[in-house]
């Protein structure tokens, strides 16, 4: 609706993990960084986790973009199924032929098997992403730490990253689960952006909409939607597509502060307020020990 009268080519604010938009604040870039080098590194299990929002799904996109050819990934984004299920998603996703309709567990993890062994020959390595891994039930963790079982002597032969939620962390640190725990060996928690992060992020992605913009956005309304999606990314987008809304039904290209409020008079839904942080909150990057 407001394309042509902004000049934009394209919408700057959807909330789809669009890389093209990524707007690498200095712990994105660490944070795709520490989990390249886990992948290169063969260092195992890795975790990235991160409130709702905060760029978890571009920056493992990301990651998958910046991997060389050398390597065979997986990119799991459902992981509501059964260990079964899960295994054979896994399979799929390297482009493996399942057999049957029902293989068991041992089948397929024997097809795996069989598949990393000869990826390792030809000198490839091999990493799975599973996204929104705090909804995995506790037969697939288990399942999951099962697989870290498959490797050399020297090296692993599949390197698995678990990205989720804060509550991925609880559950980890239950006595339940500590196997898998011991066996992470990077982890990072991606933080909301700071004021200043949330100004370049949006200027970034209006410049990326297009370079003939034709919109201000005064310090103060800057300062407003930070101060109201608490520099989360997600909820940034959706605060300012209404802000563009709003300037537009108004016939202005200079965003204010009432501009903003007026937007975010619109969010009718309380559920999207920001939480208090957590005590923890913050950016963490973990090396466990080799």
């Amino acid at each position: 609706m407001y394309l042509d009268f902004f000049s934009f080519a394209e919408k700057p604010f959807d909330i789809t993990p669009d890389t093209r938009f990524l707007y690498l604040s200095a712990q994105h870039e660490e944070a795709i960084s520490t989990l390249l080098y886990g992948v290169r590194e063969r260092r195992g299990f890795m975790l990235l986790t991160g409130e709702v929002g905060t760029g978890k799904t571009t920056s493992i996109r990301e990651v998958l973009n910046r991997v060389d050819g050398g390597l065979e990934t997986a990119l799991i984004i459902n992981p509501l199924l059964s260990t079964e299920e899960l295994l054979g998603e896994i399979n799929r996703d390297f482009g493996l032929a399942v057999p049957g309709a029902r293989p068991s567990v041992q089948e397929q993890i024997s097809l795996l098997n069989s598949f990393l062994l000869n990826n390792d020959r030809r000198g490839r390595g091999a990493v799975a992403i599973i996204d929104e891994a705090q909804d995995l039930s506790d037969d697939a963790l288990e399942m999951i730490r099962l697989l870290s079982n498959l490797e050399t002597e020297t090296r692993k032969l599949l390197q698995i990253i678990l990205v989720g939620q804060p509550e991925l962390e609880a559950k980890l640190d239950s006595q339940k689960f500590r196997q898998l725990r011991q066996r992470i060996q990077l982890k990072y928690r991606l933080s909301p952006l700071s004021a200043d992060e949330t100004r370049a992020y949006i200027l970034h992605r209006l410049k990326k909409a297009s370079p003939r913009c034709c919109l201000v956005f005064q310090p103060a309304a800057l300062q407003k939607i930070h101060q109201y999606a608490g520099g989360i990314p997600r909820l940034i987008n959706t605060l300012c597509d209404l802000v563009l809304l709003a300037a537009f039904t108004r016939e202005t290209h200079i965003v204010t502060k009432k501009v903003v409020e007026l937007a975010r008079r619109d969010l009718s839904d309380k559920s999207w307020e920001v939480p208090r942080r957590p005590v923890w909150f913050g950016r963490r990057r973990d090396v466990a020990a080799s």
